[in-house]
């Protein structure tokens, strides 16, 4: 590739993003989803980590706003499990803002929910400046993220 030539491989671009969540208990925080920190295991507690106990069964969500519009493909998701009242969870969807309403990625590959490694899935990608995960927990148990990196230009 030339200098100055974009790169046409989707590359992580969590680290330009703000998250935000519709909840995170006071003692988790969202700064670990895209501080670039490699975990060790689903229960690695040596940087923040998102959690959003007490609120098992429920979904919640945890959103990526940009101040660009990015195009998406894939998103690779590293669960928390801390053998207490946060669990892997039962699944998620993942959504994109369409400039007026949230609408699920096209054609989902992947939606893993196991722990102790990252989760990969592709979508057809597309162009927006807000990107959503949906996570449904376990009945019992609420959930979290260790990391959540997205691909992009």
């Amino acid at each position: 590739m030339q200098q100055g030539t974009p790169s046409t491989t989707p590359q992580p671009i969590e680290s330009e993003a703000t998250a935000t969540s519709s909840f995170v208990s006071a003692w988790e925080s969202l700064a670990g989803l895209n501080d670039g920190y490699a975990p060790t295991s689903s229960n690695d507690r040596g940087h923040p980590v998102y959690g959003n106990w007490d609120n098992p069964g429920t979904t919640q969500w945890v959103q990526y706003d940009f101040a660009r519009t990015v195009t998406l493909s894939k998103a690779e998701i590293y669960w928390f499990d801390d053998d207490q009242g946060i669990d892997l969870p039962a699944s998620y969807t993942l959504q994109v803002w369409n400039g007026t309403a949230w609408v699920n990625v096209a054609s989902p590959s992947g939606l893993g929910t196991l722990g102790n490694q990252y989760n990969t899935t592709t979508f057809t990608p597309v162009a927006t400046t807000k990107i959503r995960l949906n996570i449904t927990a376990k009945s019992g148990f609420s959930s979290g993220i260790e990391s959540w990196r997205v691909y992009g230009f």
